[in-house]
């Protein structure tokens, strides 16, 4: 998967330190996938949910990584787009959802 952007990891781990391990673990871990559909994402990550073309990670330390996902198709490798990483109560605000256009 081609995973944009680095620089938007590198922020979450600015915010979040606590979460550093984690985070260039996903990376590391998602440049490296080919996932076609979410059943793929759930081989390796099994607490992920998908709304519409949108994937929530659920990260250590109640976090949660949202990512943009155009899935890998026979021709195509497939792309993530980094959109934020929440704390849980900013989470639960669902303000992220509207930003998104996440459909539950």
């Amino acid at each position: 998967m081609n995973a944009i952007s680095r620089p938007a990891v590198d922020a979450a781990i600015a915010r979040h330190p606590e979460c550093a391990q984690w985070l260039n673990a996903w990376w590391q871990r998602a440049r490296h996938e080919r996932w076609t559909g979410l059943e793929d994402v759930w081989l390796t990550y099994p607490r992920t949910d998908q709304g519409g073309s949108w994937l929530v990670f659920k990260a250590n330390a109640g976090r949660r990584l949202v990512v943009g996902v155009r899935y890998a198709s026979e021709t195509k490798g497939g792309t993530l787009f980094i959109k934020s990483f929440l704390t849980h109560a900013e989470y639960d605000k669902a303000g992220w959802k509207k930003d998104c256009n996440y459909d539950d």
